[in-house]
């Protein structure tokens, strides 16, 4: 089980990141239209809705899928230390160790980011055996 390169991974953020955004802007403007100060600046609804939405869009996809849609496209899954599906805990403190300020820089100083380290999960291109094994182990 080799973990998927930097380069894969910084794909894999990019194509998060842009789908995040627009998620972001298309879901704070629609929420801005019933509650305005949203999209007030010095308000900190703004934050909480951004952190939220960036947690529950890692979160829910990988726990369903064990993708986001950056994985899906590079065809890359996450997997926990032994190969297997990550248990629901690990993917919460993957999702939550990726609101760390400094997490986008961590991949830098190491072969994994926080996130990965942090929860004991890690990044691996999808195979025939790796998609049996991970969709028959429990959570």
């Amino acid at each position: 089980m080799t973990q998927v390169d930097k380069g894969i991974r910084v794909g894999n953020c990019i194509i998060d990141l842009l789908v995040v955004a627009f998620i972001i802007v298309s879901a704070g403007y629609l929420i801005s239209l019933v509650y305005p100060q949203i999209i007030d600046s010095n308000s900190p609804a703004l934050d909480v809705f951004g952190s939220t939405i960036f947690f529950l869009y890692y979160f829910v996809l990988e726990f369903f899928t064990g993708k986001t849609i950056g994985k899906m496209l590079t065809k890359t899954v996450v997997v926990d230390k032994n190969g297997n599906k990550p248990k629901i805990l690990n993917l919460i403190v993957r999702s939550s160790a990726r609101l760390i300020p400094i997490e986008g820089f961590s991949f830098m100083f190491g072969p994994t980011g926080f996130h990965d380290l942090i929860s004991g999960t890690r990044v691996i291109k999808i195979n025939k055996a790796t998609v049996n094994k991970i969709v028959v182990d429990p959570i």
